[in-house]
């Protein structure tokens, strides 16, 4: 009669002892980078503000913009330039024709 009041109460503390051990196991102390992709909508070239068309004209002499895409808020620019020898840049600009650095 006691093998039988054992029994349950040996399994009840194995499951609760495991139970303790998964949670450890789970647990961490690594921190995870979370990095946002900006968004951009593409944008028809003639539509591009001046001073970026001049900023292109000016600093990329014979380079024609082949793509542009602007942010929703319209305060940069990613634009694809193909050079003379056929080279394509992306650039990034801003809405004033100031260059971004974008790593």
């Amino acid at each position: 009669m006691k093998n039988l009041f054992v029994l349950p109460v040996v399994a009840f503390g194995l499951l609760l002892g495991t139970q303790g051990i998964s949670a450890q196991e789970m647990s961490s102390d690594e921190t995870v980078e979370v990095t946002t992709q900006e968004k951009y909508i593409e944008l028809a070239v003639e539509n591009l503000p001046q001073p970026v068309l001049d900023a292109v004209a000016k600093d990329f002499a014979g380079a024609t913009i082949s793509k542009a895409a602007a942010k929703e808020d319209a305060s940069e620019f990613k634009l694809e330039l193909t050079k003379e020898d056929g080279e394509t840049v992306e650039v990034h600009c801003d809405a004033e024709g100031n260059w971004v650095a974008k790593d």
